[in-house]
Order: C-alpha cells, then structure tokens, then sequence
C-alpha cells in the first residue's frame, strides 16, 4: 500500500488535538493581567482596573469560545471518520499550528484592538484554522477508505456546508477592520447562531445520524 494510502489509528491523533486545544484555552488567561499596584488596593483601584481592560476580557471571552467551537467541529470531524491517513496527518497538523498561534494574537488583538493590524492578525489567524477544517473535509473526500462505515461522501460535504460559516464572517471582519477595527470582534457572536439555521436547512447525512453535527 502506498505511504500516502496507509491508515493510521485516530487515538494518537485525538489526544493531540485535545492537549493543544486544552493548552491553547489555558494560556488565553494567561494574558490577562493582574492589578500591579503598591501597598493597599482599594475597590475603586480594581473597578479602574477591570476598566481599563475591558477590551481585553472581551477578545479573551469570544476566543475561548471561539476555541471552543472549534474542539467541537473537530470532534464531530472524528466521528465521521474511522481512520487518518498521511495528508489527513498533515493537514490536521496544520490546522493545529493556527490554534497554537490564537492566543497570541487574541493577546495582540486585545491590548491593540484600536488598531487595524492586530485585529487583521487575528481575524487572518481564523481564517486560516477554519480553511484548514475545510482542508481537512477535502482529504477525507479524496480518502473514501477512511470515512466511517455507517457515513458516506455526503456526511462531509454536510460538513463542509455548516463550516463555510467561520471563514465568511472573518472575512467579514476583516474587511470591518479597515472601518472599525475595536467592534470587528463582534461579528464571531453570529457563528452559532448562523451554524444552527445552517444545520436546520442542510439535508442530514443518514437518518439514523440527522442530528450529529
């Protein structure tokens, strides 16, 4: 069997995704900063603080959810299949190189979150998570071996429907950061309410599956 059809159990796979996404959502808190003031700290001194900061705790709310959303569409992904293959591999790790770097840019976006470059840096960083979800739909479509028995080709073009959604809003919000780069972060609190009228119109993948993704 060629290197590039071999399949490879998902196990390793999943416990890899799991520990970058468990990591990457704990070092978002990691950038929040703590009141560095000398001797007693009044209320006022923190409610001045929490103030001051504020845009910060917002970018830190909407990428963890963000985050959040994404572990989620991997976790269906897996479902879908019943093995990996070297591309898989790789456009997996790839996709993974993008959420290592959220934290970082969601810290960018949010001590900077007048400017336009932070916020690009952060809707461009996913953007390219989200394609790489898409990326990794269009491997599998190339792999029909390694889609679980019980699914078919339609179950990830399903897949690929519902998950258009994050690459059009940030690149929605890219464009509303030429304009007004402090309220483009705004835009991501439409995904899940846009992914459900998405899911309610897409044809299910299998009767017995309709309510998988």
């Amino acid at each position: 069997m060629p290197e590039s059809r071999r399949q490879f159990s998902l196990h390793r796979l999943e416990g890899l995704t799991d520990g970058i996404y468990a990591i990457a959502m704990t070092l978002l808190v990691l950038s929040l900063p703590l009141p560095q003031m000398g001797g007693a700290t009044t209320e006022s001194d923190i409610v001045n603080h929490l103030g001051d900061y504020s845009d910060l705790f917002t970018s830190y709310a909407i990428t963890f959810l963000l985050l959040g959303n994404f572990w989620i569409i991997q976790l269906k992904i897996f479902k879908y299949i019943k093995a990996s293959c070297v591309s898989h591999l790789w456009v997996n790790l790839g996709g993974l190189l993008f959420v290592c770097l959220i934290p970082f840019s969601s810290s960018l976006m949010g001590y900077n979150n007048h400017t336009f470059t932070a916020n690009l840096f952060f809707h461009l960083n996913i953007f390219l998570v989200s394609v790489f979800f898409l990326l990794q739909c269009r491997v599998l479509l190339a792999n029909p071996d390694t889609i679980a028995d019980s699914f078919d080709k339609s179950a990830i073009n399903r897949v690929i429907r519902i998950n258009l959604v994050l690459p059009v809003i940030s690149l929605f919000a890219m464009g509303l950061s030429f304009i007004s780069p402090e309220w483009s972060i705004i835009l991501y609190i439409a995904v899940p309410f846009l992914t459900t009228k998405i899911k309610r119109i897409t044809p299910a993948a299998t009767k017995e599956n309709s309510d998988d993704i």
